[in-house]
């Protein structure tokens, strides 16, 4: 057993990395090729490159969270490795019990050949392959490792009455992969001063081996005298799809594959950019390319988002104790034998109070080290630049697979195209660890660690290195200033112009507007007018001007437009009042189609067959010569509807037919229903008024007929406001005997000249 416990311990101090795959001190150059895509694939995107071509990189480190790891402790144990007991001087237990273990070891990345391309300036794509192998062992049962490693630890009665341990959730994974990745970043937005990006990296994964050990509950008794150890209550899965001969089963491929992506965004806040513009070969507002125009940069994204599929000899099982025996029995110097492979693992805990469901043996699923990546990058000054960088686990450590450890890492750089220079300082979750890395770019080539000082006891290091052929984006030479790049100027030591391959612009006609700009290159004109003439110095050459001795605008073809209503005085029927193109830039107040200076109506829409006037009541009279107007009547009639002649008889017969008491002005009631008739009729003809006469025979004094006749007129009124008529529409004169229309000195006479007259007349 101390010798099982001593490989994994040595195997924890092996070149590991939990983070240092990342190259932290090297992938925040804006210089860094493809190595920028691991961090985030939007990175590429407006890259500094035009392209890359990579080479190959190494990377090597260790991380733990117990064992001290220094490269003098390392020496140590490799010159002792024979002495199990020596592992235990490289260890820092912490004060107590029931901690927990992690054994990270050994994580080997090769970067291999690879290319990065930019495709104009916003977009970019890659080509990347790897290989990668990754071991570890999460939250081992430090109790249990420590009583086999720490004699301090150890006591008399733990070594012959046992030691108890329970843990649960341990994961112990070994993977080995290949990958070949394409990616892509793309500018997905910009203005002024901002900049948004995203990218995204898809890769087919071929697994080459894999060993997982899942423990769901661990119950056991450790006995140190005899190096044996007694299991109950404990279930865990095992898979691997490793042979006797594990250098045959990667040489043969493995049996595993499978697909990871990364995806990613990075805003970039760039409030002077504008210093880094210029203007080159016809084209303005270009970003310098060999610049870095952001004064913040934050990026976020998720890498490593997959698993592998093993297949190929694969055998995976659940396995617990017996429910006939109820307890296992192992022995340390007996397991390391038989847990080379998958076979003689089963077989041999089968021996050993075990069973295993192998249901599920066929295929396993590893998954991959998924991580969240946040960013921040500021630009100090210059070539100076901050940048913070945050890894968050993502993986489930209860499955088969592998993680790493979440960290935040804030590093210092000076970054030119020729040159980066970093020094990251670390914070590492696994073992609240904090050290000093550092690193150096010089072209396509770079080495660094992340951890070469541990601020307390040193619990991991790492170290990287690798080339690539960087062919960078840079501004076109002008030699001459003037905004015509080397490669088009036809006279690279003269100003010109584009228009001219830049050689200078030439004038003939000597009007100081050059040739390329003056639309009359032989007659001498002035520059406002694109050097033709222009007599009223409106700005617009007289062979274009529709009134070229008026001043006048440009969208009147030069003729002015005194009223402002965008119709040309020329064409302008009220030149001096804003008016509507429609109706010869004249206005329309009541917007009835007709302008103010033909309506007869300005304010009041109508038809032009009335002369913009209306007809309220469509007689075909407009109401301004309607006496009438809601009321259709006649022409003849002023527009009022007239009166029949049977109503005129009928109000004739009615007014001689009223009948009142003897010398009196009161109605009988006998005369009720004829005065009825009358109210009926002025109801009809409400744009009538009605004049009513009293008339009398000569009978009796003039004095009293007049009274009387005027005392029966105002009866007559009266009746008839009773009925609801306004006394307004009618007036009652009395005549007396004054206006006789028969003899008086016959009775039949009299008769007629005692009468009332009731006479309709328009309003």
């Amino acid at each position: 057993m101390k010798k099982l416990l001593l490989a994994l311990g040595f195997a924890s101090l092996m070149p590991q990395l939990s983070n240092a795959q990342r190259y932290l001190g090297i992938a925040t150059s804006n210089w860094s090729g493809t190595n920028s895509l691991y961090l985030n694939p939007a990175n590429i995107a407006d890259s500094r490159h035009k392209f890359s071509i990579d080479l190959f990189s190494v990377n090597m480190g260790l991380d733990n969270n117990f064992a001290k790891a220094g490269f003098s402790d390392v020496s140590k144990l490799v010159r002792n490795s024979e002495d199990a007991s020596g592992i235990g001087n490289l260890f820092d237990f912490g004060n107590g019990k029931g901690q927990k273990y992690t054994l990270a070891g050994p994580n080997v990345e090769l970067r291999g050949p690879g290319f990065m391309a930019s495709i104009g300036r916003k977009h970019s794509i890659a080509l990347t392959t790897r290989a990668r192998f990754m071991m570890q062992a999460h939250d081992l049962n430090g109790d249990l490792f420590q009583s086999v490693v720490d004699k301090d630890f150890q006591n008399s009665e733990t070594v012959n009455t046992g030691y108890q341990a329970k843990a649960q959730a341990f994961n112990f994974t070994t993977n080995a992969w290949t990958e070949i990745g394409l990616t892509w970043g793309g500018v997905v937005f910009e203005n002024k001063m901002h900049q948004v990006k995203l990218g995204a990296t898809g890769r087919y994964l071929r697994g080459a081996g894999y060993f997982s050990f899942v423990n769901q509950n661990l119950d056991l008794q450790y006995y140190a005298g005899t190096d044996s150890v007694r299991i109950r209550n404990t279930n865990f899965q095992y898979g691997s799809n490793m042979t006797s001969d594990i250098g045959e089963d990667i040489l043969n491929g493995g049996g595993g594959s499978g697909f990871s992506f990364d995806a990613g965004v990075v805003y970039e806040f760039r409030p002077n950019a504008d210093k880094y513009r210029y203007d080159m070969n016809g084209k303005t507002g270009l970003i310098n390319p060999a610049k870095n125009p952001y004064l913040l940069r934050f990026s976020a994204a998720v890498t490593d988002i997959g698993t592998i599929t093993y297949n190929k000899n694969n055998q995976s099982a659940f396995f617990k104790n017996s429910s006939a025996s109820g307890e296992g029995y192992i022995r340390g110097i007996e397991l390391a034998p038989n847990i080379s492979n998958f076979n003689n693992f089963k077989n041999y805990l089968a021996s050993r109070g075990f069973e295993a469901d192998t249901s599920q043996s066929k295929s396993s699923k590893v998954k991959l080290p998924q991580s969240l990546v946040v960013g921040l990058d500021y630009h100090i000054w210059k070539g100076f630049y901050a940048n913070v960088t945050y890894f968050r686990n993502m993986t489930d450590r209860t499955k088969f697979g592998n993680s790493f450890y979440s960290q935040f890492t804030v590093t210092p750089r000076f970054d030119i195209k020729a040159l980066s220079v970093a020094l990251p300082f670390t914070y590492n979750t696994l073992n609240k660890s904090k050290y000093l890395g550092a690193a150096i770019r010089f072209g396509g080539f770079f080495a660094g660690s992340d951890n070469i000082i541990g601020f307390g006891d040193n619990y991991g290091m790492n170290a990287y290195f690798g080339a690539y052929v960087p062919i960078n984006k840079k501004k076109p030479k002008d030699s001459d200033g003037d905004g015509v790049s080397n490669k088009y100027d036809k006279c690279k030591r003269e100003k010109g112009e584009w228009a001219f391959k830049g050689c200078p612009n030439p004038d003939k006609d000597g009007d100081g507007v050059l040739d390329a700009d003056d639309k009359c290159p032989e007659i001498a004109g002035v520059s406002t007018a694109a050097g033709c003439p222009d007599a009223d110095g409106d700005g617009i050459a007289d062979d274009d001007d529709a009134c070229p001795q008026q001043a006048g605008l440009a969208g009147m073809n030069g003729c002015p437009d005194r009223d402002g209503d965008g119709i040309a005085d020329k064409d302008d029927a009220c030149p001096d009042v804003a008016g509507l193109a429609g109706m010869k830039g004249c206005p329309d107040t009541d917007k009835d189609g007709i302008a103010d200076n033909e309506d007869q109506c300005p304010d009041q829409p109508g038809s032009a067959a009335n002369g913009g006037c209306p007809d309220t009541d469509s007689d075909g009279i407009a109401d301004n010569v309607d006496k009438c107007p809601t009321t259709a009547g006649t022409a003849a009639n002023n527009g009022c509807p007239e009166i029949t002649e049977a109503t005129k008889k009928r109000l004739s017969i009615i007014g001689g037919a009223v009948q009142f008491d003897n010398g009196k002005a009161t109605i009988k009631k006998v005369s009720f229903v004829q005065l009825d008739e009358v109210a009926k009729i002025m109801k009809e003809n409400p744009d009538y008024n009605m004049s009513i006469e009293g008339h009398t025979d000569n009978a009796g004094k003039p004095d009293a007929n007049m009274t009387l006749s005027q005392g029966r007129a105002d009866a007559v009124k009266n009746y008839l406001v009773s009925k609801g008529i306004d006394a307004g529409r009618m007036t009652a004169t009395g005549y007396g005997d004054t206006k006789p229309v028969a003899d008086n000195k016959t009775a039949a006479g009299k008769a007629k000249n005692r009468r009332v007259v009731m006479t309709m007349n328009l309003k």
